[in-house]
C-alpha cells in the first residue's frame, strides 16, 4: 500500500523527537512524562503545559488504542504515499487515553472503520535506507 521507501525521512536527530524515534526503532512507543506533575504529553514539548515543568522523561507505553478519528485520503499528497485511498488516524492510547498518536491505519478495509474500534501498533522500516520506524495501526485480533 505505502512505498516505505519513498516517505519523506524527517529530522531523526532533533532533539524533540529523537528519543521518539529511538523507541520506534526499537520497536517501542515512547511518549513524555513530566517528572514533576506526572503527566503524559503528545506531541512533545520543551515545557509541561500542565505545570510548565522542563524536567520531562520518556516512558513506553503499549501500542494498543482505540480509534479516536481519521481520515480517509483519496489522493496522493507526498511521495510515498502515491496508492489511494489509505487511512490516517488519531489513536487514543489504552494506557493514557488522553494521549492521542497520528499514524496509518492497515490491514483493514476504509468503510469498515469505525470510531472506538480497538487497535494494536506495529513498527515498520521506512525511508530510503530503511533509516526510520514508523508505527502502523492495525486493527485489534
Amino acid at each position: 500500500m505505502f512505498e516505505l521507501a519513498q516517505i519523506p525521512v524527517p529530522d531523526l536527530t532533533d532533539e524533540t523527537f529523537a528519543p521518539f524515534w529511538q523507541g520506534t526503532r526499537d520497536h517501542k512507543l515512547r511518549i513524555q512524562r513530566c517528572c514533576d506533575c506526572k503527566t503524559h504529553r503528545w506531541p512533545p514539548r520543551i515545557t509541561c503545559r500542565s505545570c510548565r515543568s522542563t524536567n520531562v522523561e520518556w516512558v513506553a507505553v503499549e501500542p494498543r488504542g482505540t480509534l479516536y478519528t481519521y481520515t480517509i485520503v483519496g489522493r496522493p499528497t507526498a511521495k510515498g504515499f502515491s496508492t489511494t485511498p489509505y487511512v490516517v488516524g488519531f489513536v487514543a492510547l489504552d494506557a493514557v487515553p488522553h494521549v492521542r498518536i497520528i499514524g496509518n491505519v492497515v490491514d483493514v478495509d476504509p468503510s469498515a472503520l469505525t470510531i472506538g474500534m480497538a487497535l494494536n501498533g506495529r513498527f515498520v522500516t521506512a525511508g530510503p535506507n530503511d533509516e526510520m520506524t514508523l508505527i502502523h495501526w492495525s486493527p485489534a485480533k
